[in-house]
């Protein structure tokens, strides 16, 4: 699908009237969107919002309602979506708009008298209120709930001027939602090395967000059995800031990042199967801050069994080769372990035999990797941060592990705030090529 087709054809919907209503058809849609992102709604309902009138133009030929738009725009809205390639979350809920409208009209005291004219209208064409028997199918539907959210931000989108971000700012979210998000050449490279760089998987305007969440979690203080901060080892009292672990239920955007649908499906996309996730981490590498050794994940993933996992890497700041970006040994697909030392990093015959690339990221660029590509970093020789999500999966048929992964981690190798004095920690699996102490700081 070419979304630059499908936002001009958006864009030209600003001069065109919303049937009957005091704003035009793209204004009502980007409010209706600006509205769910406020409600802090997945991005597929985010963008089922924006979407869910494209029945009135998509189709010149639809039968229209009087000057009101087109006849079963609901219908022909999720068929044009999915003929366009988005992701079927999407143009199900687009489906199932008109049909909230008329489940309220049938359960809800006075919701009719609340609609505006045009919307009142409208539901004439649209069958009027629900039978009791359509009722009883429409809300044993998956995602009710959520078409009836939708409707409230259909409703309410109708303002002459509102505060909503504009129609760019959802380029790279509806890129995200494809059903097809990345391209045969990139879908080759991860054959062939077993890694992929996708550029500006988040816009500039959704890192902001992103950007203010990571501070967040940085300025946290240390809870003991909540959120995991683990420190580089130093002397005296001073501590840098390592690693933070196990925060996903503590800051809703994480949740969205990690379990929500765009980011599943490409995922799973590259797992051949639908993806778990077993476990999340920022690496912070603030200035100053130590590399990792060069190792694969595969050896510190056996706790649990599992068979498979592909890591996804979240640039938030800007990687560069001064503040020790991710690097890549050069080869071509591996599906074994390589030579180790006793702790799991790779020996050094096994590092010199390679070519290592910088992978130099913006923030909102994705590198995704398996279990078996030997990577690393350098030092951190610059004055800025470069902060990273890491978040790895596994295949959903080996199971769900990560609230196994951190309780076994936190017994083995807690973060410092849990740690008893004079402790020598032994890390094992938990603590692969990194520069976390393993002593609780002074």
């Amino acid at each position: 699908m070419s979304i630059t087709k499908l936002l001009q054809s958006l864009e030209n919907l600003s001069e065109s009237a919303y049937v009957g209503e005091p704003v035009s058809q793209l204004e009502h849609g980007l409010q209706a969107a600006g509205l769910a992102i406020k409600a802090g709604a997945g991005e597929h309902m985010v963008l089922a919002a924006l979407l869910h009138d494209v029945g009135h133009w998509c189709n010149p030929e639809a039968l229209q309602m009087e000057g009101l738009g087109a006849r079963e725009h609901d219908r022909l809205g999720a068929e044009y979506l999915v003929a366009i390639g988005l992701q079927p979350e999407i143009s199900t809920l687009v489906g199932a708009h008109v049909d909230a409208k008329r489940y309220l009209a049938a359960t809800t005291l006075e919701y009719i008298a609340k609609l505006s004219p045009a919307s009142r209208k409208t539901l004439d064409y649209q069958g009027g209120p629900m039978s009791d028997e359509a009722l009883s199918a429409f809300k044993a539907r998956p995602g009710f709930r959520d078409a009836l959210r939708l409707r409230a931000w259909d409703e309410a989108a109708k303002e002459p001027q509102a505060d909503r971000p504009n129609l760019e700012y959802y380029r790279a979210m509806l890129a995200r939602h494809c059903r097809e998000p990345i391209s045969e050449a990139q879908l080759d490279h991860w054959d062939r090395f077993g890694w992929l760089h996708i550029k500006g998987w988040y816009s500039e305007d959704e890192m902001v967000s992103i950007t203010s969440a990571t501070d967040d979690l940085q300025a946290r203080p240390e809870v003991a059995g909540k959120w995991m901060k683990y420190f580089e080892g130093a002397g005296g009292d001073t501590r840098t800031l390592c690693r933070i672990e196990n925060f996903l239920q503590y800051e809703p955007i994480y949740a969205e990042l990690l379990q929500g649908n765009a980011n599943l499906n490409l995922l799973s996309l590259l797992i051949n199967e639908r993806a778990a996730l077993f476990k999340e981490k920022v690496n912070f590498k603030l200035p100053g801050g130590q590399g990792f050794s060069a190792h694969q994940d595969a050896p510190a993933f056996t706790t649990f069994g599992q068979r498979f996992h592909v890591t996804m890497m979240l640039s938030i700041d800007q990687g560069t080769t001064d503040n020790g970006c991710l690097e890549i040994a050069r080869t071509s697909r591996l599906d074994d372990s390589l030579d180790m030392n006793e702790d799991l990093t790779l020996s050094d015959n096994a590092v010199a035999g390679f070519r290592w690339v910088p992978i130099e990221t913006a923030p909102g660029d994705l590198v995704l990797f398996d279990s078996y590509v030997p990577h690393r970093s350098a030092a951190n020789f610059s004055d800025v941060s470069r902060r990273v999500l890491y978040a790895t999966y596994n295949k959903a048929t080996d199971g769900d592990f990560r609230a196994r992964y951190f309780t076994e981690k936190r017994r083995v190798f807690p973060p410092d705030v849990e740690r008893q004095a004079g402790v020598q920690y032994d890390a094992g699996v938990f603590n692969v090529g990194n520069p976390v102490s393993l002593e609780k700081s002074r």
